[in-house]
Order: structure tokens, then sequence, then C-alpha cells
């Protein structure tokens, strides 16, 4: 049976009036690669920099291989647990250097440091850029030379921070082939932070769902995935949740098949999703893009509709756009001011195939 690896117990951190998390418990595994969910500002980083020993919560334990974290021993927590930020942090010297630097600041032996390093750079290919420059890299190359620096250390933990926001296709399925490598091979404690339920689906063992820094549910992916499922269904403001029939089309997209999947009404859209058959999907209001001319963009899906309905709240408007179904759509009020969009007026609507979410 797996062992708690660590443990947030009732964990609540404030900065001055604001309440980051609160009363939040976790227990992750030794050895499972953990996801923790959110939207922005539902205090996923925060979490992740508590685990990894970097800052001291308001209140509540942090308990790492059954022992309290404290002053003592926060040093070997942090040891343990490097944390892979989403911006990278590299030293103005050769990506070979950088990768080293962990290593020899440990003391280890330099036959063994060339060793590792050459063997983390084939991990995240980057072989062949070795020796330049670290700041000249690209930023996909960037965020896994960063990677590379935390993984050379071999430690029990790694912490990974939206690990493939804005980046290429590329780099993204290079680092998400890496993570599931060190897993599966290593055995190392993974635990990521997005707001990406795909990837969290893709990768993950478990995870939990931060909404305004409270934990709202944790479990297996499926179970989350299935009660994410039936609250759509119950929520009468989480429209854009269908039926459908989904078909292989061949492609690929960052290591994922791409899938069409054929809605009512002649209706098709593309999505990315594990096989063929009778799926549920939904679309997210706020990932989608409307518009009055076609947008040219990497986004899979693009389609005219007509305004059916313009339900104004506060700060956004809720657009029903018919496009054979009905897709609603939240945008800003400057937003449809600027674009002048009223009822009956043609628009298109754009969102990547990554947005649609298939259960």
């Amino acid at each position: 049976m797996a062992m708690g690896i660590i443990q947030l117990e009732n964990v609540g951190v404030s900065f001055g009036t604001v309440r980051a998390l609160d009363d939040v418990s976790l227990s992750i595994n030794e050895g499972e690669m953990f996801s923790i969910i959110g939207a922005n500002g539902a205090g996923k980083t925060t979490a992740l920099r508590v685990i990894a020993g970097l800052l001291e919560p308001s209140e509540g334990d942090v308990i790492f291989h059954q022992q309290l974290v404290s002053d003592i021993n926060r040093q070997a927590l942090r040891r343990q647990a490097p944390m892979v930020f989403q911006k990278p942090t590299l030293f103005n010297t050769t990506l070979f250097k950088n990768v080293a630097y962990g290593l020899r600041i440990r003391g280890i032996a330099e036959e063994e440091v060339k060793r590792t390093v050459v063997d983390t750079l084939e991990l995240v290919q980057l072989t062949d850029l070795q020796n330049r420059l670290a700041k000249t890299l690209s930023g996909g190359e960037q965020r896994r030379a960063s990677l590379a620096m935390a993984i050379a250390l071999d430690t029990e933990m790694l912490l990974v921070d939206e690990p493939t926001a804005y980046l290429d296709n590329e780099s993204a399925e290079i680092v998400e082939a890496t993570l599931k490598r060190l897993n599966s091979e290593r055995n190392t404690t993974i635990v990521m932070v997005t707001h990406n339920f795909l990837q969290a689906e893709v990768l993950a063992n478990r995870a939990a769902i931060l909404h305004h820094g409270k934990v709202s549910k944790v479990g297996t992916v499926s179970e989350i995935f299935r009660s994410e499922l039936e609250g759509l269904m119950q929520d009468e403001y989480k429209s854009n949740t269908y039926s459908g029939y989904a078909r292989a089309n061949g492609e690929k997209e960052q290591e994922r098949k791409l899938v069409t999947i054929e809605l009512e009404n002649g209706v098709a859209i593309e999505a990315i999703g594990k096989g063929e058959g009778k799926v549920t999907v939904y679309i997210p209001p706020q990932d989608i893009i409307v518009s009055r001319e076609a947008v040219l963009s990497s986004a899979r899906n693009s389609l005219r509709g007509k305004v059916a309905k313009i339900d104004t709240r506060e700060s956004t408007a809720l657009l029903t756009v018919d496009i054979g179904v009905n897709l609603m759509v939240q945008i800003t009020h400057s937003s449809q001011t600027r674009l002048g969009i009223a009822l009956g007026d043609e628009v298109y609507v754009t969102f990547k195939a990554s947005s649609v979410r298939v259960f």
C-alpha cells in the first residue's frame, strides 16, 4: 500500500487581508502523480509552495515522512522537493553548467556530475544545445532546461507549476513525456498544478480541485471527472454540455489523438479524446472567442452562428449563439460594446480542441 510522503493538515495562508488558502488538507502518496486543479487565483501555486517548503503556512501543519515540518527540518524538505516554476530562472552561463550547478553545490564527484547532466539533457531532448548560453534558448527550451535542473538532483519529489502553459506543441509533448517517464521509471512523486482538466486526466493518478483557496474535491481523476460531469448536468448556467459520437480522424495534437465529435443537427467539432463511440462533451463558455469575421488561429473549431439571446451580468455578457445547437459564450461588456453585438447578429465562435472536455 502506498504511504503518504507529504500531508497538509488544515493549512491556511493569508497575505495581509487576502486568504490564499483556507483549511486545506491533502495527503500525497509516495510514487504517485498528483494534480492540483483550479482556475487562476484559486491558490494552486500557493499550495505548491507550501508543499515545497518555500512558504510557511499561517496556520496548520505540513508533515513530511511522518515528521512535522518546522524551522529545524524545513531545509530537508526543500532538498527533496525542488519546484519548477512557470518562469524559468537560469544562470548566465551554458545549459550544461546550469544543469550541473545543483549537483556541484551538493558536492557530487565531477565524473558523476558529467554523467548525470548528459543523461538528463538526453531525457529532455536538449543534448545538442548543452554548450549554448541558457538565456539564449527559446521559451520552450528554457522551460525544459529548468525542468532538467530539478530532475538532475534525483529527488524523491518534483513539484511543477503549470508544466506546459504557453509552450509550443513540441516542448509541451516532451515535458509531458518526461514527467511520465520520471514517475514510472524512477518512482518520483510528482505534484503538478494545472488549470487544464485534460492534462490532469492524461498525466495524474489523483487530483484535488481548489476553488477560492478551499479544496472542493479530492479523488482519482476518473472520480473527479464523473462528479464534474454530474455538476455540469445540474447547473443551469453551465450550458454547453452535449451528447455526441466521437470518431478518430488520424491526426494528433501534443501526443494526443484528435477526434471529430458529431453533435445534433449536423454540428461537428474537433476535440482531444481517448477513443471512439458515444461521449458527453462540455465546452467552457469562457474558452470561446466570439468575432464578426472568421478568426485565423491555430484553434481547430470555428463555427458560424446567430446570436439568439443576450444575458447581461455584473461585468460579463452571456451570449447564446445558435450554431445548430445553442452555445453559451461568456464575454466582457467591453468586448460586447467593441463588437457591437446585438440579437440576431451573425458571428463566429472559435475554440481550441483542447478546450473541449470529453467524458
